[in-house]
């Protein structure tokens, strides 16, 4: 009976120590830990770290950390900011947390953020529910959360009514390495999505999934999108749709990147129906300058506003888009349309002492690239009808087949398939190009005149 209390008290005893100590010292290992993992949030030029607080607490402890966007995530000055409101119950038995956690655990971490706090000058109505992350982290360090955006319709306004939104409840996993210092791999999951613009446009997708997982090097290379339908339609009569959308990444080799896309079924604005087929390589490349690249080129103006001819583009922009040392190749590209398949391949190489330069001649001056492309010639008369307009006393037909003619004397396009298709081959090296075979000395005026044309595409 004695050596039962006896080993009842030691029981006892056990429990209180687990149960009470422990958690201490689960707080002050958390607190130790907290600066270095917030670190790595920090994306330098694209996101900064401007605030962090960690409350360490006996049981629970409660941090804030606040993120901001700068550099081309910054749409707007001053630049908004995002905070993360964590509550963490202590292991390794976290009582208080919900749900409950009954096996043992280092920590148990719900995360709080307000999307809207991104948007500081727009009123959401009603508002929407905050971004929830529930991390459960293993006594290794190791561990899993789960996040969940509740769905719901709201609108947005600035002064005035701008949007409608819809959307249903996102939900997604991420495992994570020591104390989320390292991702392992995320799933993400979006039945539905829809945004009308009040003055016009709409945005939309079903069954969006998106997952990742990561490469030796750590970073999340190997990954898998895939849509039932995606739409962007600007309201004016511009919508490109995309059906069965399938994006897969991975990565051989470290610092490499290979792409593969299939779409069954895309609708470009000019109604253009088709299949889309993509595989490409990338080296060096740094993703995000890309990410921020569509709303950069918004600001030059895009096509019609003189993009092209702007220097930020090719002194600022450029360069992050292709650093010094960095090559892309494209192995296949196929658009399958009704009229015949538009078909292209491209390798391009950056030298190491790549410089900025202020025009599109002195940028690709610097290149070396190989690019084929090979069009069918109702196709290639569509292009070339939209470049030429209505031309003055001679029918619009009469002057695309002169034109056409042009190009073929001048080399510059081929045909093949008994004329039913064009292609062309162009090599770019050591500040030459040849076309087709022949050289190009004048080709630099050949480039100021497609940039000066660009607009009317």
């Amino acid at each position: 009976m004695r050596r039962l209390i006896k080993t009842l008290l030691w029981g006892l005893a056990a429990l209180a120590l687990l149960g009470v100590a422990a958690p201490y010292g689960v707080g002050w290992v958390l607190a130790a830990r907290f600066d270095a993992v917030v670190a790595h949030l920090a994306v330098p030029g694209y996101l900064q770290v401007v605030r962090r607080t960690f409350d360490r607490g006996w049981f629970v402890s409660h941090a804030t950390v606040v993120l901001r966007p700068i550099g081309p995530l910054c749409h707007a000055q001053p630049c908004p900011a995002l905070a993360l409101a964590s509550r963490i119950d202590h292991g390794p038995l976290a009582w208080g947390a919900t749900p409950v956690s009954l096996s043992p655990v280092l920590a148990v971490v719900e995360t709080r953020a307000d999307l809207t706090s991104l948007w500081p000058h727009y009123a959401f109505s009603p508002a929407p529910g905050p971004l929830t992350v529930t991390s459960h982290i293993r006594l290794d360090g190791r561990g899993r959360a789960h996040l969940s955006f509740t769905g719901m319709t709201f609108s947005v306004a600035r002064r005035k009514p701008v949007a409608q939104v819809e959307t249903a409840t996102v939900s997604g996993a991420l495992r994570f390495g020591w104390l989320a210092r390292r991702i392992h791999g995320l799933s993400l999951d979006w039945p539905s999505f829809s945004l009308v613009r009040q003055s016009a446009g709409h945005i939309a997708w079903r069954h969006l999934h998106f997952q990742a997982r990561a490469a030796p090097g750590g970073e999340l290379a190997n990954s898998r999108l895939t849509a039932d339908s995606i739409t962007l339609d600007n309201g004016h009569g511009h919508a490109t749709r995309l059906s069965h959308l399938k994006l897969t990444t991975r990565c051989p080799a470290p610092g490499t990147t290979a792409v593969s896309l299939h779409i069954g079924k895309l609708v470009l604005p000019d109604s253009t129906q088709g299949a889309v087929i993509l595989h490409a390589r990338q080296h060096g490349l740094h993703p995000l300058a890309w990410a921020a690249l569509p709303d950069r080129w918004r600001r030059l103006g895009g096509w019609s506003g003189g993009a092209l001819d702007a220097p930020e583009l090719y002194h600022d922009i450029l360069p992050g888009l292709l650093p010094p040392g960095s090559q892309v190749q494209v192995g296949r590209f196929e658009l399958a349309t009704r009229d015949g398949a538009i078909r292209a391949g491209a390798h391009i190489q950056v030298p190491p002492d790549f410089k900025p330069s202020r025009d599109a001649a002195a940028a690709l001056s610097q290149l070396q690239a190989r690019l084929r492309l090979s069009l069918p010639r109702p196709i290639l008369r569509r292009l070339l009808g939209r470049t030429l307009g209505a031309t003055a006393g001679a029918p619009p037909e009469a002057a695309i087949d002169a034109r056409v003619q042009a190009l073929v004397a001048r080399n510059l396009i081929a045909p093949s398939d008994d004329g039913q298709r064009y292609r062309m081959r162009l090599v770019l090296g050591d500040g030459r190009m040849r076309i087709n075979g022949r050289n190009r000395p004048q080709w630099r005026a050949l480039v100021g005149q497609f940039v000066a044309a660009a607009q009317g595409l």
